[in-house]
């Protein structure tokens, strides 16, 4: 089933309208120079059908200034799979100072001139890091200094700033030595910081997800409808089990996901679990799985051995348990219990809890539609999943560790519990395990990469004190 096109799009235009909407869906915020320099002009060239087709499709806003694009999102629920990164590589995850650091950054670009040097930014995101209780960026202290230039790396991929002179890794080297100088956009920073509500009338991370507003059969399907596709673009794979009641029946019905598929030239594939929409360009991801370097390896490797101990009919039977379904409002819990309280103001926020009026059946509050089943014939809803102990990996990695230990470093051999830790974290980035206490669970998607096959290279070695050029 092919859904229909836009009218506006001729079909001879439709791969470069459909790579235009995988730029933007990957890619919400585009400059001039970020993610690639042909992006903005691709972006403006479709920017009316697009505008129409992400509203329709998703109730997410495009908006178009000369020298930016900016998909507004909804959220349906919190996510922490798709962290900010710093490195080269994209190979580190930002955590919460870094978080803080590119927020008080945001504030102090927002009130600067034309130019800031990397020095003054410093210190006057210091200035500020000292007024929040936990937060500190002490320009005495490397670490600090490298977390902080982290965030204006970030800032500085997007076009935020850019560097005129100077070098920022020579500033985080020695500060009375090294200097950066930054020209400031300002475009882009307004670009960047687009909250929908007014943080000072925040008081729980509740309020800054979706909240459906219909009443109508008709607008509560078609909410239903733009959940489903939202999962089905924001996810690896939309497991059934994992939406509400109402709207499971929407994303087994195939019209939401070919809609998608054809605004996106994603192929559709459904399995029992759920529905995975795949890349066969390979660019609608913001993290390629199989990809290069150890940690994907290693995660790959891993994956491979967890998917045949699950599917081993010769090996004991493993226990079998369901997703935690509050994991989502654990989370919730945690970002109240840092959320800074100086600033709010209470007579503006909104204190109603939707979780307090949650019909059991329901707990996500989505919209169930009298016409939509919400019983569970096939058992969506409490699928388990076969857990894998922790002492099950450590001891699988240990074997990987000595079959592959020429593709490893010394430190890596050295610290597998930090290499298993990071495997285990990118999986479950991939929505490939769910981790808890004790161990992991092992979802669905795990089976692609049980026959997978991995080529192994030696890690160069370091070149001895008397070795000769040939």
């Amino acid at each position: 089933m092919n859904a229909p096109s836009n009218p506006a799009v001729a079909p001879l235009d439709r791969a470069a309208y459909q790579r235009a909407a995988r730029v933007l869906l990957n890619s919400p915020l585009i400059t001039g120079t970020f993610p690639t320099a042909d992006a903005l002009p691709l972006i403006r060239r479709w920017a009316g059908p697009l505008r129409e087709d992400l509203a329709e499709l998703f109730d997410y806003r495009l908006d178009l200034t000369a020298t930016t694009a900016r998909l507004s999102r909804v959220r349906d629920a919190f996510d922490p799979s798709q962290p900010a990164r710093a490195g080269a590589q994209l190979d580190r995850p930002f955590d919460r100072r870094r978080y803080a650091y590119l927020c008080l950054a945001l504030a102090v670009l927002g009130r600067a001139g034309l130019q800031i040097a990397l020095s003054e930014l410093a210190e006057r995101v210091a200035g500020e890091a000292d007024r929040i209780d936990g937060l500190e960026l002490s320009l005495d202290r490397q670490p600090d200094r490298a977390g902080f230039v982290d965030a204006a790396g970030w800032l500085e991929a997007r076009g935020a700033v850019r560097l005129a002179d100077g070098s920022a890794r020579r500033w985080v080297d020695d500060p009375s030595a090294g200097e950066a100088l930054y020209d400031i956009d300002r475009d882009v920073l307004r670009a960047l910081y687009r909250p929908s509500p007014v943080l000072q009338h925040v008081d729980t991370a509740r309020a800054l997800l979706y909240r459906p507003q219909g009443v109508s059969r008709d607008t509560r399907r078609r909410e239903s409808a733009q959940r489903v596709r939202r999962a089905l673009v924001e996810r690896p794979v939309a497991y059934y089990a994992d939406l509400a009641p109402g709207d499971r029946g929407m994303l087994r019905n195939p019209g939401p996901a070919a809609e998608v598929a054809e605004l996106t030239g994603l192929v559709v594939e459904r399995r029992s679990e759920g529905v995975a929409l795949l890349d066969v360009s390979g660019m609608f991801s913001d993290r390629r799985f199989p990809g290069s370097g150890t940690r994907a390896q290693v995660a790959l490797l891993l994956a491979n051995r967890i998917a045949d101990r699950v599917l081993d009919p010769d090996a004991p039977e493993l226990t079998v348990l369901a997703p935690d379904p509050d994991r989502g409002q654990t989370w919730v819990r945690a970002l109240d219990g840092a959320m800074p309280r100086a600033d709010l103001i209470t007579q503006f926020a909104d204190d109603s809890d939707p979780a307090d009026s949650a019909d059991p059946a329901n707990p996500a509050g989505h919209s169930v539609d009298e016409g939509d089943t919400v019983d569970d014939p096939d058992g969506a809803a409490t699928a388990g999943c076969p857990l894998l102990e922790d002492g099950w990996l450590r001891s699988t990695l240990t074997e990987l560790i000595d079959s592959y230990s020429t593709a490893l470093s010394a430190a890596q051999v050295a610290d597998p519990a930090r290499l298993l830790d990071s495997a285990l974290a990118l999986l479950a980035e991939l929505d490939m395990i769910v981790r808890v206490p004790g161990g992991v669970l092992a979802r669905p998607l795990l089976a692609r990469y049980r026959n997978a096959v991995v080529s192994v290279r030696p890690a160069a070695e370091p070149a001895g004190l008397f070795d000769m050029g040939g």
